[in-house]
């Protein structure tokens, strides 16, 4: 019996974590299988961003891509924040247990206007979530688009990939010269989503902020080969595009950044998540003392010094990128 062929990555990639059985529709949320930086350290992160919120004079919090809500319940639960409108966005309905002031819509486009008006808009670790198409390099030098079989994660090479998706490449992943083998995760399915939030933002009176956050790699420092990994359980795993573990790559953050320039974004900063969080007051600070395990605020104090270094260990966390873009409304 002939093997079925496979189909591009990027469609069995959306179906495996949005489709009715997928990832992230169908299953316990992504704290099941694999540990964010809001896991690690929720509390710090929440006041670093709170911070970040009121450096740029916003009013709410808006967060694209919120798993289970778990930042945004932390955010709740800061005195800090008492003021801040709080609206969480996923593809999944409310979950239980969300703090009543955190505002949930299932689906981005159900976000009315006014969650996006004077805004940080936070899209924490979504886009290397965002499928895309995967291109290799063959024998004779040419870019061909990567098939894979959904059911068993096995690969073919098909077409030449689209002109869109070629110029793509020639801006931010060149391929020229590169040997059989070489790939590039083409970003445009990212850089699209990214226009999106900057245009809903632009259309409000008060404009927004936006932050993403994520795995993320520049021009100058492509992978070779790509970044396409699983992770299920906590471990990572092949990229088996069958819904039974997450499926995700890098992001060329300075592509990102481009998009959202020429959607009408500026004051770009692109930096990492130690030097952001570290302009932000997050420090490990100095130990104080503990004088045993009875001592709970020692205790506890160590632990959020724990956390907090884990969120700037440039080898770690701390090396995830940050790419912060204001956005003027219409006001």
């Amino acid at each position: 019996m002939a093997r079925a062929p496979g189909v591009p990555w990027d469609q069995a990639w959306q179906r495996a974590l949005y489709g009715p059985a997928g990832f992230f529709t169908a299953g316990a949320g992504p704290a099941a299988h694999f540990r964010t930086a809001v896991h690690a350290a929720a509390v710090p992160l929440a006041t670093a961003l709170v911070r970040l919120a009121r450096e740029h004079g916003r009013t709410r919090l808006l967060d694209v891509g919120a798993g289970r809500g778990e930042l945004l319940a932390a955010v709740a639960g800061l005195d800090a924040a008492a003021d801040l409108g709080l609206h969480a966005v996923d593809v999944v309905p409310r979950p239980a247990g969300l703090p009543g002031r955190v505002d949930w819509t299932a689906g981005l486009d159900g976000v009315p206007p006014a969650g996006f008006d004077g805004a940080l808009v936070v899209a924490w670790e979504l886009l290397d979530d965002v499928p895309c198409p995967v291109v290799e390099v063959d024998d004779d030098g040419d870019p061909r688009t990567v098939l894979v079989d959904p059911a068993t994660g096995r690969e073919d090479l098909g077409d030449p990939p689209s002109p869109d998706r070629l110029a793509w490449c020639a801006r931010w992943w060149p391929l020229d010269g590169a040997e059989p083998g070489d790939r590039a995760e083409v970003g445009l399915p990212r850089d699209a989503l990214w226009a999106d939030l900057v245009a809903r933002a632009a259309a409000t009176p008060s404009g927004a902020t936006l932050l993403a956050v994520d795995y993320a790699h520049r021009r100058a420092d492509r992978p070779p080969t790509g970044s396409l990994t699983g992770f299920r359980g906590g471990r990572a795993v092949p990229p088996v595009p069958d819904g039974s573990c997450d499926v995700t790559a890098h992001v060329a953050l300075d592509a990102v950044a481009a998009a959202g320039e020429a959607a009408g974004a500026g004051a770009t900063l692109l930096t990492d998540q130690r030097a952001a969080l570290q302009a932000l007051g997050l420090s490990t600070g100095r130990p104080s003392p503990v004088s045993g395990p009875g001592d709970e605020g020692g205790w506890q104090a160590l632990a959020v010094r724990s956390a907090v270094a884990e969120l700037l260990d440039p080898g770690a966390l701390g090396g995830f990128g940050w790419l912060v873009q204001h956005v003027p409304g219409r006001g």
